[in-house]
């Protein structure tokens, strides 16, 4: 099985956790490719890496190059780890299918709601699953000593994210920015994975601790029935490919506020796999028509060596 990796970047562990398969999958070649030679992920020498053009450079080109190693290499699966190329690659899987390769990804009607933060809100209120209220217009703001949050409308990585403590009429004159409520509570992460039709097939759900660029640097890996509740529910509504990776904050009264959805392995999949929840082997597993195993509760303690994560508890 011939597996690529788009926009790979810093995802060490991730090339990691695919290259530890290679005991079970002999035949698993892992293909890397990024618009920096220098991304740290280059590093294994198991794997075969290519300099690929940035999506801003044109999207004809950047998927000329991706055709070009999955017809050259003969790649079974790409699976992409960053927003940047969710758009486009959902666009062209049946082209990709016509190569025998899957692309883990979900169609583009749904990228395109996820990815859009404000139509992320509509979707989510249709479908009765609790968000904070996303403010449009100043005049709607009436308790002025709430706390709300700005971000981008299209933003990643918590990027631009801004708490105000007082709203100005200014706040609402950009258009790529959103005015959304502020939860208090505890910061909670999902990971629900889906198979290729869309149908759930297990989650895992951490309480985050630390966290730098992002990214989950320590978090506890959560076993409650309400929880994997929610992410069955969502993975209903969503039918998601993949894996989907979610942000949520639960308040004072166990209410669960869902912040974003990234349909793609996120920074706090880590955890999930270092909990016994091995979504990868899942995948490779469902491609090649194996059974597919979870275990019924995560690992109690995983100590993680040699990427940025300290800890993971179960509670």
């Amino acid at each position: 099985m011939n597996i690529l990796l788009t926009n790979i970047g810093r995802r060490v562990y991730f090339v990691k956790y695919i290259l530890d398969l290679k005991k079970k999958y002999k035949n698993l070649k892992l293909y890397l490719a990024d618009n920096n030679l220098n991304a740290s992920a280059f590093s294994y020498k198991e794997t075969f890496k290519y300099k690929i053009p940035k999506i801003s450079e044109g999207e004809n080109k950047y998927i000329k190059a991706i055709y070009k190693i999955v017809n050259n290499k003969k790649i079974n699966l790409i699976i992409p780890v960053t927003n940047y190329d969710l758009n486009i690659l959902s666009l062209y899987k049946k082209k990709f299918k016509l190569k025998n390769c899957d692309i883990l990804i979900s169609d583009n009607k749904l990228i395109k709601k996820l990815l859009d933060k404000e139509l992320c809100y509509s979707f989510c209120k249709k479908n009765n699953i609790l968000v904070p209220k996303i403010y449009k217009k100043f005049n709607e703001i009436k308790n002025k000593k709430k706390l709300y949050i700005k971000k981008f409308k299209y933003g990643n990585a918590s990027v631009g994210n801004a708490l105000l403590q007082k709203i100005r009429r200014e706040d609402f004159n950009k258009k790529n920015y959103l005015i959304q409520d502020f939860i208090h509570g505890k910061e909670l992460h999902f990971d629900i994975l889906n198979d290729f039709k869309g149908n759930y097939l297990s989650s895992c759900v951490k309480e985050k601790i630390k966290m730098r660029y992002g990214e989950t640097d320590e978090a506890k890996v959560l076993d409650n029935k309400n929880f994997i509740y929610l992410a069955k529910k969502i993975s209903k509504i969503f039918k998601h490919v993949g894996n989907l990776d979610c942000d949520a904050i639960i308040d004072k009264s166990g209410n669960v506020n869902f912040l974003d959805f990234n349909p793609r392995f996120g920074g706090g999949y880590p955890f999930t796999h270092l909990s016994g929840f091995n979504f990868i082997k899942a995948i490779l597993d469902l491609i090649k028509k194996n059974k597919i195993y979870f275990p019924n509760s995560p690992k109690k303690i995983v100590a993680a060596k040699g990427i940025s994560i300290n800890l993971i508890k179960r509670c």
